[in-house]
């Protein structure tokens, strides 16, 4: 199988450098043009970038804190290994999310994903439910306004946008992946999504209305198990 969207949607790059060159070049060029500043050396505008690599012995409280907008906070957060490794609890939504806040409406957030597992069994449940991982660009503190580009234990994708509390699949169900620990991302140009595996675009929607402000959460659905071992956020230098 070549590279890129096969006819079952499939997305198999086998390598990748962590840089998203390419959209990051797109989004500074974008800005440049619609900015048209330059330094006195005739420079363009160079980018902001904010990350963590998690290499710790316990998350930075300094970047993130602890955040569920639906159901239970609880749940089990360790830094091990070079990884953040989360699950959390029933019915939930919880996470971890960014200590500060961008303002942007161009923007490149992507994470590397070591794992998504299964969620726990529910009591009486025969096997276990599908588990997810989920990058979330939140634009509010309820999660009434979001942006998410997720990644399914039994490697299907899923791009959502909720606004005003009104949810809607934008994806058409026939994207998925086998390539191991893959980077994911959901890069903004004002009102265009494009959502990316590993430097590819599978996807690019239209989504209006959402503010300039937002802040960045990684979580997993309810019990799902969501290890990451990397994620950064790049935005235009103001």
């Amino acid at each position: 199988m070549s590279d890129g969207l096969s006819e079952k949607g499939f997305i198999m790059l086998k390598s990748y450098k962590p840089v998203l060159a390419a959209a990051i070049i797109c989004l500074l060029q974008t800005c440049a043009s619609a900015q048209q500043t330059t330094d006195s050396q005739g420079h363009k505008p160079q980018a902001d970038e904010w990350g963590d690599n998690f290499d710790g012995d316990a998350l930075d409280s300094s970047k993130w804190e602890r955040f569920s907008f639906e159901g239970g906070s609880g749940g089990r957060l360790k830094i091990e290994n070079g990884e953040l490794r989360m699950r959390g609890m029933s019915g939930s939504r919880s996470g971890v999310r960014s200590k500060p806040t961008f303002t942007s409406d161009r923007f490149i957030f992507e994470a590397t994903l070591v794992k998504v597992a299964a969620a726990l069994p529910e009591p009486g449940e025969k096997g276990a439910p599908v588990g997810n991982a989920i990058l979330c660009v939140l634009f509010d503190g309820s999660g009434r306004n979001r942006v998410e580009w997720i990644l399914t234990s039994e490697g299907t994708f899923e791009a959502w946008a909720v606004v005003d509390g009104r949810g809607e699949r934008l994806d058409n169900r026939t994207l998925a992946t086998k390539t191991p620990k893959p980077t994911l991302a959901i890069v903004r140009r004002k009102d265009e999504f494009l959502f990316i595996l590993n430097g590819q675009v599978g996807l690019t929607k239209t989504v209006k209305n959402l503010p300039r402000a937002f802040t960045v959460m990684l979580y997993g659905y309810g019990t799902s198990e969501n290890n990451w071992d990397s994620v950064r956020v790049v935005t235009p230098k103001q």
